[in-house]
C-alpha cells in the first residue's frame, strides 16, 4: 500500500477554503432571494386598488394612470402615482389610477385623452387589449411612458414602433449615479422652463437603438455620458433619454427618468413629466 504523499494532504487543505467560499456564496444568494421576495420587488401584485375609485361616467377627457407589472416592480410606483395624481388634479385634470388591464378596451379608453404607463414591466396586455390600445392611439389618443415603460411588451412590435426603441440595460456599479442632463430644443412645450443643463441621480437606461433621426421622433433630453461612470457600455456618446413621437393622429411621450421615488419630488423632473403628459394628451 502506498503512503499518501505530501501533495495529497496539501490538496485537501486547499479544497476546504473552496468549499467554504461556495457555501458562503450559496447562503448569500439565498439571503438576497429571500430579501427580494419579502420586499415584493419581483412581485406583480398591485399595492393599489385594482379598479379606479372615480366613476367613469364622471370622466371625459381625463388621464388614465396604468401601472401593471409582470416582472420587476419599482418601489417608486406608489410615490409616482401619488405625485402625478396631485399635480394633475391641481391643473384641473381628471385622473384614474389602476393596474387592471381590463381598462384597456374601447369602452374605457374613450373617456381618456392620455394613458400614462408608470414603470410597467413585462407582458401586461392580452391580444384584445393590444388591439384596443393600438386603435386608441391611431385614432388620436395620447401615450406617456415613464421609466420601465420601455421594458414592457418586448415582443409586441407595434409597441416597440410606438416608442421607437426599447430598454437594453442600465447603469451598474454604480447603480444610480448622478449624471448631467442636457435639455434639447428649449422651445418645445415640454421643455419650456427647464435649465439647459441639470443634474439628477437615477438609474440610467441604455436602449436597443438610438432614436435620434428616426422619422417623427424628437429628442427632448440627453445624457452627458462623460458625467457618470458605469461598467456597462453606454450609447456611444449620443444618449437620448427622453423623446416624443408625433404620429398622424396620436402622440407619444417617453422619459427614462423615474427609477427612484425622489424623481417625483424633483421640480425639474416633475415639470418635465407633467409637460410630457400635457403634450401627449393635448391637455389645456
Amino acid at each position: 500500500m502506498t503512503a499518501p504523499g505530501p501533495n495529497n494532504s496539501s490538496n485537501k487543505l486547499l479544497e476546504c477554503p473552496v468549499y467554504l467560499c461556495l457555501l458562503i456564496c450559496l447562503l448569500a444568494l439565498v439571503f438576497v432571494f429571500y430579501t427580494f421576495q419579502k420586499s415584493g420587488i419581483f412581485s406583480s401584485k398591485s399595492l393599489f386598488a385594482q379598479t379606479p375609485s372615480v366613476p367613469l361616467s364622471k370622466i371625459n377627457g381625463g388621464i388614465l394612470i396604468f401601472s401593471k407589472t409582470n416582472g420587476f416592480r419599482h418601489h417608486s410606483i406608489e410615490p409616482a402615482i401619488a405625485a402625478l395624481t396631485k399635480e394633475c388634479a391641481n391643473k384641473g385634470w381628471e385622473v384614474c389610477a389602476t393596474e387592471d388591464a381590463g381598462y384597456i378596451d374601447s369602452t374605457h379608453l374613450r373617456h381618456f385623452k392620455v394613458v400614462v404607463f408608470v414603470s410597467t414591466t413585462g407582458e401586461i396586455l392580452n391580444h384584445q387589449q393590444k388591439i384596443a390600445f393600438e386603435k386608441y392611439i391611431e385614432n388620436g389618443g395620447g401615450y406617456a411612458g415613464i421609466h420601465s415603460a420601455s421594458d414592457t411588451e418586448h415582443h409586441w412590435q407595434w409597441y416597440g414602433n410606438l416608442l421607437g426603441t426599447l430598454f437594453r440595460d442600465h447603469t451598474f456599479l454604480p447603480h444610480m449615479p448622478e449624471a448631467e442632463l442636457i435639455t434639447e430644443n428649449i422651445a418645445h412645450p415640454i421643455n419650456q422652463g427647464l435649465p439647459k443643463k441639470w443634474r439628477k441621480v437615477d438609474e440610467w437606461y441604455n436602449f436597443q437603438q438610438n432614436i435620434r433621426g428616426k422619422p417623427g421622433f424628437q429628442v427632448l433630453l440627453s445624457l452627458n455620458e462623460n458625467s457618470y461612470n458605469s461598467i456597462w457600455r453606454k450609447m456611444n456618446g449620443d444618449h437620448p433619454i427622453s423623446w416624443t413621437h408625433q404620429m398622424p393622429h396620436g402622440r407619444m411621450f417617453y422619459t427614462a427618468l423615474g427609477h427612484n421615488a425622489q424623481t417625483f419630488s424633483d421640480p425639474n423632473a416633475m415639470q418635465h413629466i407633467i409637460g410630457g403628459i400635457r403634450w401627449a394628451g393635448q391637455l389645456p
